[in-house]
């Protein structure tokens, strides 16, 4: 058996058993024995690119620079100062903050003066308590201001579809992994993350600012690219730029299929002009390792900004001539001396789906083609394939092309019937190989994950849910606004479109007033006293946020007093059962 093999019996055997899913039908059992010879170059090239962080290491970058490598899915970089240390990302959990640290405090025993956050991802910023060892005078915690709005997004944006769909980019639940593509896995998302983020104190405004941290003389710069609140960090005594990740040693995730806003493909590329003016002799990312020498970190850089660009004209180009996205990504393709940078090759992102992220972008989701103007649901067009063929017919076909190792149409053929009929296992049997085939074929370790954990969820059952430790955590670091700002993305029209009335949060310790208004179908929140209110609630806000974070009852919290409404409780109830119970605002 090919070690891809062995690796995805394993992965689809194990999950079996953890996951409760006891019996399996003779195809699924064939299937996931099944040697993949095709695979095993694939594979080898996988394993080989992991080798670039697969191991825990602390990396000498210059006399003041140390990168912990290896230890989580990100980096975090020491700055070590005349006066104090600067600690530049904090990785996505406690743990391997801390353990980073105690290697970090081996080489300095100064005070950390700062951190800095890169950008908002959960990989730069949820280890941050690991590195205050005074929390009577903790470091400060300094971002670009734009940060802000990238943390809305933990609360009022898609987040709970967000985390599913990243669990499954970086394989996080999958029993044995091979790489995240830019570390060796993300060590976020199960029951006992255990996390510990801080609200910036410092924020840095506009283009670049030039400080003094720790002692040192530094220049923050803002290179927006794969968030728009991004920065790096030029260390002018050293001529190194710490680059955040708007560099890999992988083709960039222009597009992350976890799910993310279009980014700009220009503004990436004026950013890394930026970082190429300062013709830097290292430069130091937030993943993989550090780039030395000046004529090898220009020329990285070079290609690596021209790679974006080719992909944004060509794709751009390709619009104006009339062709459909589809068709697009099946056309751009990186001139062979890009294509064969060991920084370009794609062990993360993906040509293609930056290729279409180009076009949306541009023209935004409607292709052109009247077909996919008003099309048929996909439940909708799963019925009418099923009248109009039979759903064994499709069964059929759907074996054939596993024969013929034409798995995408296998896997869309058996998706048909698998939609209507939740209990047809030789469907999901035909699905789970598929993805299961389909993974084991990606050099992009983002597809490949991807596949895989949806093969594991169809064979097992598993649900993508984030941890509530984890919710907990935010909602105690972040301002009170973010958490009322979540509401109106939880209100059900369908049961309250009609309701017209007010309520008012008002807090102590600190003070402030916050207002949620249902009118015409919305909940629209509000940071001050309104005109006219029906309920008012009287809390502290550190009450408020243990009610909202699960550890304490707002029954409770009513009957001692912590909290009282002026309108009556049952109106209060009311008013809360308008929202999802996601909302955890409710008396319930």
């Amino acid at each position: 058996m090919s070690k891809l093999g062995l690796f995805t019996g394993l992965l689809l055997l194990f999950a079996a058993v953890f996951y409760g899913r006891q019996e399996w039908s003779r195809v699924a059992r064939e299937a996931v024995h099944r040697k993949l010879v095709r695979s095993t170059d694939t594979l080898r090239e996988i394993q080989e690119h992991a080798k670039e962080f697969n191991r825990k290491e602390i990396i000498k970058a210059t006399d003041s620079i140390y990168v912990g490598l290896g230890y989580a899915l990100a980096n975090s970089i020491m700055l070590v100062g005349p006066s104090g240390l600067v600690i530049v990302d904090v990785t996505e959990t406690l743990t391997g903050a801390r353990e980073i640290f105690d290697e970090f405090r081996k080489i300095s025993d100064k005070p950390v003066t700062d951190i800095i956050y890169t950008h908002n991802h959960a990989d730069h910023v949820n280890g941050a308590t690991a590195f205050v060892e005074d929390d009577l005078h903790p470091p400060n915690v300094w971002a670009h201001e734009s940060i802000k709005k990238g943390f809305e997004v933990l609360f009022t944006g898609a987040s709970d579809a967000h985390f599913a769909r990243a669990m499954r980019q970086f394989g996080v639940f999958l029993p044995e992994k091979v790489s995240a593509g830019i570390g060796h896995r993300l060590k976020y998302g199960v029951e006992n993350t255990d996390i510990g983020p801080i609200f910036p104190t410092k924020f840095v405004p506009g283009n670049e600012l030039d400080v003094k941290l720790g002692g040192l003389d530094l220049k923050i710069v803002h290179i927006p690219g794969e968030t728009d609140d991004q920065i790096g960090v030029w260390v002018p005594s050293e001529r190194a730029f710490l680059c955040a990740d708007d560099l890999y040693r992988a083709f960039p995730n222009l597009y992350a299929i976890r799910g993310t806003k279009t980014r700009s493909l220009l503004t990436w590329v004026r950013s890394l002009d930026k970082i190429i003016d300062l013709e830097p002799d290292i430069l130091i990312p937030s993943h993989t390792r550090p780039v030395t020498g000046h004529d090898t970190v220009m020329k990285v850089l070079t290609e690596y900004r021209d790679a974006i660009q080719f992909i944004h004209d060509q794709s751009l180009r390709l619009t104006n001539y009339g062709y459909h996205p589809d068709e697009i990504a099946n056309m751009v393709k990186l001139p062979v001396k890009l294509a064969s940078s060991p920084f370009l090759k794609e062990f993360y992102g993906s040509v293609k789906w930056s290729a279409k992220s180009v076009f949306t972008e541009h023209e935004g989701w409607f292709s052109g083609d009247p077909v996919d103007l008003d099309p048929l649901t996909r439940d909708e067009k799963a019925q009418k394939m099923v009248e109009l063929v039979g759903a064994e017919t499709l069964i059929e076909k759907a074996k054939t092309a596993l024969q013929n190792n034409d798995f995408q149409w296998a896997l869309e053929l058996s998706s048909y019937v698998a939609r209507l009929d939740a209990g047809n296992n030789v469907a999901k049997d035909i699905q789970v190989e598929s993805l299961t085939e389909l993974g084991s074929r990606q050099l992009s370790n983002n597809g490949r994950n991807y596949y895989l954990t949806c093969a594991m969820e169809i064979a097992t059952g598993l649900k993508l849910t984030s941890p509530q430790g984890s919710k907990a955590e935010f909602i105690n670091a972040f301002p009170i606004d973010y958490v009322i700002d979540t509401l109106p993305r939880l209100f059900k029209p369908e049961e309250c479109e009609d309701r017209n009335e007010t309520i008012v949060f008002e807090f102590s310790d600190p003070p402030s007033i916050h207002s949620i208004q249902l009118r015409n179908g919305v909940a629209i929140s509000r940071h001050k006293e309104p005109k006219h209110c029906d309920i008012r609630v009287k809390v502290n806000e550190a009450v408020l946020k243990e009610v909202v974070a699960k550890t304490r009852s707002s029954a409770a919290a009513l009957l001692s007093g912590d909290i009282s409404v002026e309108g009556g409780v049952l109106a209060f109830k009311s008013f809360m059962d308008c929202f999802d119970r996601d909302s955890h605002f409710t008396l319930r």
